[in-house]
């Protein structure tokens, strides 16, 4: 089945990034899954944690907590399952964000990014892309 990945961390503000990623989901009739991704960029906070956890419970989707040094390489692995069609984030926060390198790399599949408000946007129908 066709899956939409939602990529986040541990933080509770990413809860308007699984809402707007189960919207995408049943748009599109795919599979939502979110894989929350442990770093050193942010504190772990058991409490965001499990609230993830609930939200994702609470739009019938499936949760992995994945703890990788390599942000990168975790994000391009699960990208490059066939059955992705879909990848949800937040916003860039910079230039150098690894989100305009993966668009690239990946013309075929669907990314879109959540605003700080909690709007889907297309990437490539922004000029989020070509930054």
């Amino acid at each position: 089945m066709a899956t939409t990945i939602v990529f986040v961390t541990n933080q509770f503000c990413c809860d308007r990034i699984i809402r707007a990623a189960s919207v995408a989901a049943q748009k599109t009739k795919t599979e939502l899954n979110i894989v929350q991704i442990l770093d050193s960029e942010y504190d772990l906070d058991p409490k965001a944690i499990d609230y993830l956890f609930m939200m994702a419970k609470s739009v019938n989707a499936t949760m992995r907590l994945v703890s990788a040094q390599d942000k990168l390489d975790l994000m391009h692995k699960v990208i490059a399952s066939p059955d992705v069609s879909n990848i949800v984030t937040g916003m860039p926060s910079s230039h150098q964000s690894v989100l305009y390198d993966l668009w690239k790399q990946y013309p075929h599949k669907a990314f879109h990014v959540v605003t700080l408000e909690g709007e889907l946007v297309d990437v490539a129908s922004h000029n989020y892309a070509t930054a």
